[in-house]
């Protein structure tokens, strides 16, 4: 048998265990001693007795030592002393009952006799760990006694003395037993310990709750993390279902009935703790197979993965900028309230629209987009009553659904909604105005079908925006005419860019000085399916889609550099061509390089090209980037002019900052010239300003004589208008240069 280490040093410690019988066989042979002196004071019985005496003291202390040093939990160094000492002793048990029975007094060797049988008992009980020893003792205190059998006159004496030996054996035989059974058990017990001890770490490490259910119910044993808010002692003896919530209780009662069949159950629970704080539990019971009926149940903590998902499910619902529910929850509740809905009104849908959202992100950056986008939401929520819910479904759309059953109720939120918008927001130390356009429909007049709720709208939506924004239109059935036209606005932007028919005209500028063209500025005109020749404002709508505008700007830009070179290769002097270029166009990236690229490729001089652009390029985050691709333009001497001054949202230190080479004074202020004294003002201011600053200026929109003669007289270089002509195709440019550009005297001649 494989003896464990611990259970063998458990029993070579057996030498310093069993103090009474240790106590018991020294004070009994040493009182046997006594009487043997004295009966018979010899010297052997009086050496005898001192022997004893002394030996059991040597003992005494080993012993002591020695079971000071176990409680140490250290091994006993004296163990080969110990087992030499109980030998010796065990030889001196046998020599005294020698002496006893050859003695020839049979009181005393009865004594001895009895008292040396006792001792035999003794040992084998003591040292049952150790049974050679045990054995080797027994052999040291019988052996004299057989001896002694066989030199005593006594007949019966000798017949014990046969029968000592078979005792020997007997002794012997039981000692082995009687140290295999109590390994076996002391093994047995080492390993359940071993296991109880495992099974306790296992339970102190584990993060899960475990009880064990009686037939009853009732917990009868109960294990909870250390993270527990109250004694695990106050569990026991409870009625498991008590424990839990009222509302989870039958599923309980299901759960346990399930397990108690013999198949495992599930339950997903909760319990509130001594703050209030609320833990999730992910219950597992199972039914314990020893034919008790008990059931053990381990539950763990999920609290962390419950709020893991819940904040998942937020996500998904919800807009990460703003916090407000998403187009998923709107449609969820539109759903909701179409089920439910008979002929009556129940409620109105308002999709409103921020106005002039696109701006404030291209000239302010996203970061104040973002900014007004949350105040714009806080705005709604507070419009609106509790039942009421306020969506964000996308950029700067956000939705509302009302209980309001009137339009005189839907016209009171907007008012608040309007009222709210007034008031001052504040940007990075700017202040920016904030309006909204509101769309309205009813549930469920306007449509059974959420999509017809949302459409009717949007259509609503689109006529507020059309109508001027900053205003609410409630749906009505006319407004589809408007929504066909801005969607034939997309359409006949895509026939344009799919059959090629972008087609670029050219209006000259006329130098105010020398009457002559020094250049012209591109305009973008079309052709529809029948042909005819449109103004882009019949797909106004295209410029503000971003699948559209981009390829409307690439193919103007192809179109005009295809014409530049073929004016430049006919040795035409058209002086230059103005590109009207937006914030949009610089966003995309690339744009220097394109036109640069484009330019070399053709072999067009860049002095050939002027880019126009807006005060609105000059603000937002992409400025800095805008300087840069501006400044790459001119460092390649391709002029630069600032369109429709006076008009947006610069200073006059973005003159200083870009590389303004010509300013364009708005038609605006143009046509009001001779009949608006203010104009005139303007107009001239702009003038001497871009004059001081060493720009040249260009008029735009003349139409009439009066009006040219105002601007020579204030100093302006260049004009552009109808007064000289409209925009022409490339075809024509050569035509009017040949006529605009010829002296009176050769045309009088002709």
């Amino acid at each position: 048998m494989v003896v464990p280490e611990s259970v063998a040093v458990q029993l070579r410690n057996g030498l310093f265990a069993s103090v009474p019988i240790f106590l018991g066989g020294i004070m009994n042979i040493a009182a046997v001693a006594t009487v043997a002196v004295w009966r018979h004071p010899s010297p052997a019985f009086i050496g005898w007795l001192l022997f004893e005496i002394m030996l059991g003291a040597i003992r005494l202390a080993v012993l002591v030592h020695g079971r000071r040093v176990i409680r140490t939990g250290r091994t006993p160094p004296l163990l080969l002393l110990s087992a030499l000492l109980s030998c010796a002793w065990a030889s001196s048990v046998g020599f005294g009952t020698y002496l006893c029975l050859t003695s020839g007094d049979w009181v005393l060797a009865t004594i001895a006799c009895l008292s040396a049988a006792a001792m035999v008992c003794g040992i084998c009980l003591r040292n049952f760990g150790t049974p050679r020893l045990a054995a080797t003792m027994v052999f040291m205190a019988l052996l004299p006694c057989v001896v002694a059998g066989f030199l005593t006159a006594e007949p019966v004496m000798p017949i014990i003395s046969v029968q000592l030996p078979i005792f020997f054996l007997t002794i012997f035989s039981a000692s082995f037993s009687l140290h295999q059974m109590m390994v076996s058990r002391m093994i047995a017990l080492n390993d359940l310990q071993r296991s109880e001890s495992l099974n306790q770490t296992i339970l102190q490490a584990s993060p899960d709750y475990t009880l064990i259910l009686d037939a009853t119910n009732r917990i009868i044993f109960c294990n909870q993390p250390n993270s527990v808010d109250y004694d695990q002692d106050t569990l026991i003896g409870r009625e498991w279902l008590s424990l839990l919530p009222e509302e989870d209780q039958a599923s309980g009662v299901r759960a346990l009935e399930r397990a108690k069949t013999g198949k495992s159950a599930n339950l997903v629970t909760h319990h509130f703790d001594a703050s209030g704080g609320k833990h999730w539990l992910d219950i597992i019971i199972n039914q314990i197979c020893d034919g008790s009926g008990r059931l053990i149940m381990v539950a763990r903590d999920i609290t962390h993965q419950k709020k893991s998902e819940e904040e998942a499910i937020w996500m998904a619902q919800h807009d990460a900028l703003t916090g407000l529910p998403n187009r998923a929850v709107l449609q969820d509740r539109l759903d909701r309230m179409l089920n439910n809905a008979d002929h009556a009104m129940v409620g109105a849908l308002l999709i409103v629209d921020v106005d002039n959202f696109k701006s404030v992100n291209d000239t302010l950056g996203h970061d104040a987009g973002d900014a007004l986008l949350c105040a714009f939401a806080d705005h709604l929520r507070a419009a609106v009553a509790g039942d009421d819910i306020v969506a964000r479904t996308g950029g700067d759309e956000f939705a509302l659904i009302l209980t309001a059953r009137s339009a005189t109720a839907v016209d009171r939120t907007a008012q608040m909604i309007f009222d709210r918008l007034r008031q001052p927001f504040v940007h990075g130390g700017r202040l920016i105005d904030c309006s909204a356009s509101i769309g309205a429909s009813f549930i469920p007049r306007d449509g059974r079908l959420r999509s017809e709720i949302m459409k009717a709208a949007d259509i609503a939506l689109y006529a507020a925006k059309a109508g001027g924004r900053a205003q609410l239109r409630i749906f009505e059935p006319a407004m589809m005419v408007e929504v066909d036209r801005h969607q034939a606005m997309i359409a006949s932007a895509r026939y344009a860019l799919q059959c090629d028919t972008i087609i670029p005209h050219y209006q000259p500028k006329v130098s105010l000085r020398t009457s002559q063209v020094v250049g012209f500025e591109a305009l973008l005109r079309w052709r529809d399916r029948d042909g005819e020749l449109q103004h882009p404002g019949l797909i106004q709508a295209a410029f503000d889609d971003s699948a559209l505008s981009g390829p409307l700007s690439e193919r103007m830009l192809e179109r005009i550099l295809d014409d530049v070179e073929r004016w430049v290769q006919a040795g035409i002097a058209f002086g230059h061509v103005a590109i009207n270029v937006t914030a949009a166009d610089f966003r995309r990236g690339g744009f220097v390089e394109t036109i640069l690229l484009r330019l070399d490729a053709r072999g067009v001089p860049p002095s050939c090209i002027q880019i126009e652009v807006t005060e609105t390029v000059f603000l937002g985050q992409s400025a800095d980037g805008v300087k840069d691709a501006l400044r790459q333009l001119s460092d390649h001497g391709i002029r630069i002019a600032l369109d429709d001054f006076g008009t947006g949202y610069a200073s006059l230190s973005h003159l200083n900052q870009f590389p303004v080479d010509l300013l364009k004074i708005d038609r605006s202020f143009i046509e009001k010239i001779g009949s608006n004294p203010d104009a005139e003002a303007i107009s001239a201011t702009v003038i001497n300003l871009g004059h001081c600053l060493g720009l040249e200026v260009v008029a735009e929109g003349v139409e009439t004589v009066d009006q040219e003669a105002h601007l020579m007289g204030m100093g302006c270089d260049t004009a552009q208008g109808f007064l000289y002509s409209k925009a022409m195709p490339m075809e024509d440019v050569a035509t009017f240069l040949a006529f605009r550009n010829t002296p009176p005297r050769q045309m009088h001649r002709a």
